[in-house]
């Protein structure tokens, strides 16, 4: 695994802040960032599998992920210095 997905996993694991596992999708609180981010981290689960397994749509999944996910990703990031 290389560095940076193994310091991804990493922080998304032990989610410092407590951030990751308090961001859910509204009316699911087991769907959270940090359950989102480690099922998509290589090798990824596919958005179609996982829409199954939790009973919600991909688009619904997608966006979420996109919406709230990415932005939390992106700072790690730069905060890293991987962007």
């Amino acid at each position: 695994m290389p560095p940076i997905l193994q310091d991804v996993k990493t922080w998304a694991e032990t989610d410092p802040l407590g951030e990751l596992s308090q961001v859910h999708i509204e009316g699911h609180p087991a769907i959270t960032c940090q359950m989102l981010i480690l099922r998509r981290l290589p090798p990824e689960t596919a958005w179609k599998d996982l829409a199954i397994e939790l009973g919600l749509s991909v688009s619904t999944l997608s966006s979420f992920y996109q919406r709230q996910c990415m932005p939390r990703l992106r700072k790690f990031g730069e905060s890293e210095g991987y962007l």
